[in-house]
């Protein structure tokens, strides 16, 4: 009996040695454990904060890009409605030039020479563009024809005198469209009276020659 207690309290020693190397083992484990998951959770933190740091940048190079086509855009556009406003200055005072004109004698239109350069005339630039291009232009071209009404904090009698100035504008404005038309009759006629006057010539030249009358002036001649 007592070798068996003996031995039983053997074995208890051995089981309560093992017991606190399982704890102790247990221990590490579970500090290894935290500290790995204290290690993750640092490295998630910090990257993280890269992917922040990394969309904050993306973010102000778009910005920055966007900034700087619509930089662009607006000199473009300030370029075009330059050249607009040139043109729209040469565009009246041809018109003033014609209204000169229009009392005098003399054929009412004047007959351009080919381009022999070789460079492109502004009525070629004219047909080449696209039709957002010519939308735009045209945008532009209203933006400075079609001045903006002021009419806040206006009172009554301002806003008669605006009323009867812009009826003027129109009156004034169909006044010349009137004009306009009135000469592109007039010069419809001269034109089909010198193409009358071609053929005449082209007739007689054909007579001159033995021929047919009309050989000179059909559609193959």
């Amino acid at each position: 009996m007592k070798r068996q207690e003996q031995k039983r309290s053997d074995l208890d020693e051995q089981l309560k040695e093992y017991i606190a190397e399982w704890r102790k083992q247990r221990a590490k484990e579970e500090e290894e454990l935290k500290r790995l998951k204290e290690k993750q959770a640092k490295r998630k933190i910090s990257r993280a904060e890269e992917e922040k740091r990394l969309a904050q940048k993306k973010k102000e190079e778009e910005e920055r890009r966007q900034r700087e086509i619509e930089e662009k855009k607006q000199r473009d556009i300030e370029e075009k409605r330059r050249r607009l406003e040139e043109s729209e200055k040469k565009r009246q005072a041809m018109m003033q030039a014609m209204k000169d004109q229009a009392s005098k004698k003399g054929p009412n239109f004047t007959i351009q020479k080919k381009d022999l350069s070789g460079n492109l005339t502004s009525a070629q630039l004219e047909r080449n563009k696209t039709k957002e291009q010519l939308e735009e232009e045209k945008k532009i071209s209203l933006s400075i024809r079609i001045k903006p009404l002021e009419i806040e904090n206006l009172n009554i009698d301002k806003l008669r005198n605006k009323a009867t100035e812009l009826w003027e504008a129109i009156v004034k404005l169909e006044t010349e469209k009137y004009d306009l038309e009135e000469r592109q009759k007039r010069q419809d006629y001269d034109l089909k009276e010198l193409k009358e006057r071609q053929k005449q010539q082209l007739r007689h030249k054909a007579l001159k020659k033995g021929l047919d009358p009309e050989a000179l002036t059909g559609k193959y001649p």
